[in-house]
């Protein structure tokens, strides 16, 4: 409406000059862009205000998580000390007998992963000071593998693995990473009840930013997550499974934060789903 009054009055001054006129379209089409313009600025800032209170109220649930992982992870980590010892003991004193000594290590290699697990969870209640370091993510990933080994034989699963050459290293707490990635392939394989592909990828990628970045893919065949879930994936306590606890992508996400790395997903109903993991590259290559 406004438009048409300052048309109609600039066309009364105007008394039919052919120039005039013209002046007039123009004017009336600046305004129209410049108004155009206003409308999506405000737009992209209720936009960006959408996005800073999705982040508070992830904080907020991720502070809420600490309080009861703290409590849970003191209850585990007394027992938990206690059966890693009585491990230490049982090797000792079973000889030379092959089976139960390979038997009792793979024990012992879980209960200090589930040691590890307790430790991360600690962190969402008193910082847990990270041991970062300098390292390739090629053998991070092959040690998560191996830690899920027979799940993914039990559920007939092929894992299809491709390594880019000349991997950027990344500065990180390697027993954490894996934490990251086992909990990934645990969701991967409970995705596929009749099997499938377990997809891993390793590139270098770019961001708008400019900054390169180590990119990791994990994607799989799975049933996928609805569309109306994907937005609470990573709110402590929500899952997808019967019997899930809702632990594990929550921690996941504190994890690869205090870590400079970022996560996003997406899935397919039928067709599985692929989680990207973008971490900082570090200055020096994989050799």
């Amino acid at each position: 409406m406004m438009m048409v009054v300052i048309y109609w009055t600039f066309d009364t001054v105007a008394s039919g000059q052919i120039l005039t006129r013209i002046l007039i379209t123009a004017l009336v089409m600046t305004y129209g862009i410049f108004t155009q313009s206003l409308i999506n600025s405000r737009n992209e800032a209720l936009a960006e205000k959408d996005r800073t209170r999705q982040q508070l109220i992830q904080a907020e649930k991720l502070a809420a998580l600490g309080a009861v992982a703290a409590g849970v992870a003191h209850e585990v980590k007394n027992p938990l000390a206690i059966i890693i010892q009585g491990i230490e003991y049982l090797k000792s004193s079973l000889g030379s007998d092959a089976g139960l000594l390979d038997a009792s290590s793979r024990i012992e290699k879980s209960a200090l992963r589930a040691d590890n697990i307790v430790k991360g969870l600690l962190g969402y209640a008193r910082q847990i000071t990270l041991k970062p370091g300098e390292g390739d993510i090629v053998p991070v990933i092959e040690e998560s593998l191996s830690f899920v080994e027979h799940q993914l034989k039990d559920g007939q699963i092929r894992v299809e693995k491709h390594f880019a050459p000349d991997l950027p290293v990344v500065i990180m707490d390697s027993n954490q990473i894996k934490q990251v990635f086992t909990n990934l392939f645990m969701n991967a394989i409970e995705a596929m009840p009749e099997g499938g592909a377990l997809g891993i990828r390793a590139e270098t990628a770019g961001i708008p930013e400019g900054r390169r970045h180590l990119k990791i893919v994990v994607s799989d065949t799975g049933v996928g997550i609805p569309a109306d879930k994907m937005r609470n994936v990573f709110d402590p306590f929500f899952t997808t499974k019967v019997s899930g606890r809702g632990l594990g992508l929550s921690a996941m996400l504190g994890i690869l934060r205090s870590h400079h790395a970022g996560i996003n997903i997406y899935s397919e109903i039928g067709r599985g789903s692929t989680f990207r993991i973008y971490f900082p590259a570090h200055q020096a290559v994989k050799k």
